[in-house]
């Protein structure tokens, strides 16, 4: 069995309530035997998609294209060693060569019949605890983040994640820019305060900063909604500083959460070895895929560091991301979008794990491969580059 041919599929998706838009981006890598294989770049916000569809669409021509497509080490380590800027390659060009990993893995469990967790070691356990996220949208007061809270509790979590400093008191984006103002800084307290006293002392929330502010102003932050138990803070400094991750965890006493913006274990090694994270948080689209995120994981499993991957963009992401959860010892929680308001990305392929959430978790799957097929009625309003 040979590739014969790779495509990329724009979905171009309406502005968010808080304005940003987003465009899921998915590789379809074709063969010789008639199977072909699903991955998603794992840019579908923010600047550099389309710079990573044209790296795509490059490597795919210079190193997918004719190969056995169960040779995924091999094309893996190409990709990286054989490009030049793949030795350190960044979100972008990481974005390429983790939709083009996810795919053929995609296609090595469908010619076997198996799942990619099986292919990766077997099933670790029989179920994937789930947190909540997306579900704060244009919310300002933390009354109406008590409510929102209540209702995601009524829908079966028992976790959710929510960036307190993100939106000011009007619901719009509101991004602190490394000193945050301290009264932006109390209404983020009063959200987390408030959701807690929604949920109770049984829920976990998960508290994100998307590593806006310096760590003077995280630990005073972190300080003060330690009183209301949060299972991590989340990227609390720049995302690529160790060193200050490290320093945020020793100033409050909480887990710290990053990483989903690092692309290798290169990267990674360098916050285990500092104990500057309690949480890794690879993304399946711009850490290498299975192969790469793989790895990863198991660097993680050797310093004692739980493994969360990070997953906000389509359901091939998510579908990615379960797989691999399932087969590594180290998986502590999966965070998952269950609901997409603005759009209709979840009807890219035909049975989103999405909506097999049933009271915060997700069941083993037993359908081949990433476990979810293609919508091509879906596909065929999209955006199309081939290689």
């Amino acid at each position: 069995m040979k590739v014969r041919g790779v495509s990329v599929y724009r979905a171009a998706l309406g502005a968010m309530k808080e304005g940003a838009a987003h465009a899921v981006l998915v590789v379809q890598v074709e063969t010789d035997a008639g199977i072909s294989g699903a991955g998603e770049i794992g840019l579908a916000y923010g600047t550099g998609g389309r710079g990573a569809v044209e790296v795509l669409l490059e490597l795919a021509r210079g190193h997918v294209i004719g190969r056995d497509p169960f040779r995924t080490e091999q094309i893996f380590d190409q990709m990286r060693r054989k490009t030049f800027w793949g030795h350190v390659p960044g979100p972008i060009f990481g974005a390429a060569i983790s939709a083009l990993d996810q795919a053929l893995w995609d296609i090595k469990g469908k010619a076997l019949g198996q799942p990619i967790h099986v292919l990766l070691g077997g099933a670790c356990r029989q179920s994937l605890r789930i947190y909540c996220n997306g579900w704060y949208r244009s919310l300002g007061a933390p009354e109406a983040y008590a409510e929102a809270a209540r209702s995601v509790v009524a829908r079966g979590f028992d976790a959710m994640k929510f960036d307190p400093m993100k939106l000011n008191r009007e619901g719009h984006s509101a991004y602190p820019d490394r000193r945050i103002e301290r009264g932006h800084e109390r209404l983020a307290i009063a959200r987390v305060a408030a959701v807690r006293e929604a949920v109770g002392p049984d829920v976990d929330i998960l508290v994100e900063m998307h590593g806006n502010m310096w760590p003077m102003d995280s630990i005073h932050f972190g300080k003060q909604v330690a009183a209301y138990d949060p299972f991590f803070l989340e990227e609390v400094a720049d995302a690529e500083d160790a060193d200050a991750a490290r320093q945020v965890a020793e100033g409050t006493g909480l887990p710290i959460a990053a990483g989903e913006r690092l692309c290798t274990t290169i990267e990674f090694r360098r916050f285990f070895e500092l104990r500057a994270i309690s949480v890794a948080q690879p993304d399946m689209g711009i850490a290498g895929g299975f192969t790469g995120v793989r790895a990863i994981a198991a660097l993680a499993h050797a310093y004692g560091v739980y493994v969360q991957p990070h997953n906000c963009g389509g359901p091939i992401s998510t579908a990615a991301c379960v797989q691999l959860s399932f087969a590594i010892p180290n998986f502590l929680i999966q965070e998952v979008f269950p609901v997409w308001p603005e759009d209709d990305r979840l009807a890219l392929v035909d049975d989103p794990y999405e909506r097999r959430i049933k009271d915060g978790q997700i069941a083993l799957p037993d359908r081949p491969g990433l476990g979810v097929e293609l919508n091509a009625d879906y596909l065929a309003h999209c955006e199309r580059m081939q290689a």
